[in-house]
């Protein structure tokens, strides 16, 4: 092994097999490994987010160290590397273990069967910490529905006002001489159904006798749809496809080959789940069913953990 300090280099060795998932053997000692715990819901609001532990066991698991020495050395060019590697990791395991306590410099410390990581190392584990998360609840409106429900409260107004304008004219001013001989109430509710148009013009418009009177869209006047909101900044209908936004995460709980498919999972969602706000996304030639996104994948991964028993089999996707 090269020049530096043989307790680092063995130190340095055990906490890249760790670091990695995976697990050592030393002899005379155990075994550690690297476990993977769940996230854990403390309350309502507050999740601790899944981590990693290492742990010890007395039985043989994983490579063994003695062999992970002689394999550097071999790479080193070192003669005879097994009889050379089980000298130094004696030597290792005579500096560093005390009665019931052994220290791996620079990965932490094994007291009672019991392995406390140093700070460095735990931070290598855990890059993202072991602090509690607050969660935010999923909103069951957003921006697009209420300027929805605007457009539409804005449409009645202006329509119920054109409605009465209309209703209230008199009769006989607007009635064509073919259709004199209707009765009142009937000529009225026809005249609430014509396009808006100037007072003066209304006779000239009428059809003539025994002619069916013109039938409109509706009775809002032009005034009034000027002010609504153009239909593609309302998505009052979450089952309508979106794009996927580039460099996003979204958490995937299904993809369909059909809107309709996608719509009908959405429902069986909503009715298991009604606080989650599934959206259905361009996936593709197929349909992304997904009830939360967020600027990088860390959330998502927080989002799975916590819904993985009532929803397994949920991953991240991050559009590109």
């Amino acid at each position: 092994m090269n020049g530096t300090p043989m307790t680092e280099q063995v130190g340095r060795l055990i906490g890249n097999l760790l670091a990695g998932g995976g697990e050592v053997f030393l002899p005379g000692v155990g075994s550690l490994h690297t476990e993977r715990r769940p996230a854990q819901r403390i309350d309502r609001r507050t999740v601790l987010p899944p981590y990693r532990v290492v742990s010890f066991t007395s039985q043989e698991r994983g490579v063994s160290l003695v062999d992970e020495i002689a394999r550097v050395m071999r790479e080193e060019g070192a003669e005879a590397p097994e009889t050379a590697a089980q000298e130094v990791y004696d030597r290792w395991l005579a500096r560093t273990r005390e009665a019931n306590l052994l220290t791996v410099e620079g990965v932490g410390v094994l007291a009672f069967k019991n392995f406390t990581p140093d700070e460095a190392f735990e931070r290598r584990l855990n890059p993202q910490g072991r602090e509690p998360v607050r969660i935010r609840a999923p909103r069951r409106f957003d921006w697009a529905l209420w300027l929805g429900v605007a457009a539409i409260a804005v449409a009645l107004v202006y329509g119920g006002r054109e409605f009465l304008m209309l209703y209230s004219a008199e009769p006989e001013t607007v009635v064509a001489e073919g259709v004199a001989a209707e009765p009142a109430d009937t000529v009225a509710v026809n005249l609430a159904e014509l396009p808006d148009a100037p007072e003066g013009d209304l006779a000239a418009e009428q059809p003539a006798a025994g002619e069916e009177l013109p039938q409109s869209a509706g009775a809002v006047s032009p005034s009034a749809s000027a002010k609504t909101v153009p239909a593609e900044e309302v998505h009052a209908d979450p089952g309508e496809p979106m794009d996927l936004l580039s460099g996003r995460s979204y958490v995937v709980l299904g993809v369909f080959s059909t809107t309709e498919n996608a719509g009908r999972a959405v429902r069986e969602i909503a009715a298991k789940e009604p606080a989650f706000r599934c959206r259905i996304y361009r996936f593709g030639e197929k349909f992304m069913v997904s009830p939360f996104s967020s600027d990088n994948a860390g959330p998502c991964a927080q989002f799975i953990g916590i819904h993985a028993e009532r929803f397994p089999g949920m991953w991240t996707y991050t559009a590109r």
